[in-house]
């Protein structure tokens, strides 16, 4: 048995739910994308903070963060952020560095980049949250 066939034979105990990942990735995107419009830059920085700030909230005030937290409690394992779960991370910020310095993008730019940050936050979400090491618990 190969190292990847090894990998994806772990089944993640409590998966991160649809709503939460697909909700969160969508503002954190925005949030990205709204840095490549042609508002003003306190509008711009405005709806950032706010829409990465729901998209936080929208984490950590959803149930399946203290089924987390209590099945790592069960096993007696720390409850604490990893350097694997913060540097996916580093792409969308160092998105939230460049993307102003080449604004303002057409609308299609502002889509293509609300696209890429959406499928990067979307595919990596599960590590970012913790719930994918759970398999490996």
């Amino acid at each position: 048995m190969d190292g990847y066939h090894n990998m994806r034979s772990h089944v993640t105990p409590i998966p991160t739910p649809p709503g939460v990942r697909f909700g969160a990735s969508a503002l954190i995107g925005l949030g990205v994308a709204v840095l490549s419009t042609e508002l003003s830059r306190g509008i711009q920085v405005a709806t950032m903070i706010i829409t990465i700030g729901a998209a936080c909230l929208l984490i950590f005030s959803h149930p399946y963060r203290r089924e987390i937290r209590s099945y790592l409690e069960q096993r007696e394992l720390s409850y604490r952020p990893k350097l694997g779960q913060v540097l996916p991370l580093f792409l969308v910020w160092l998105a939230l560095m460049l993307v102003p310095a080449f604004a303002p993008f057409p609308i299609w730019g502002t889509l293509v980049t609300w696209l890429l940050t959406f499928a990067w936050m979307f595919w990596v979400f599960p590590h970012i949250d913790g719930s994918r090491a759970l398999a490996f618990a």
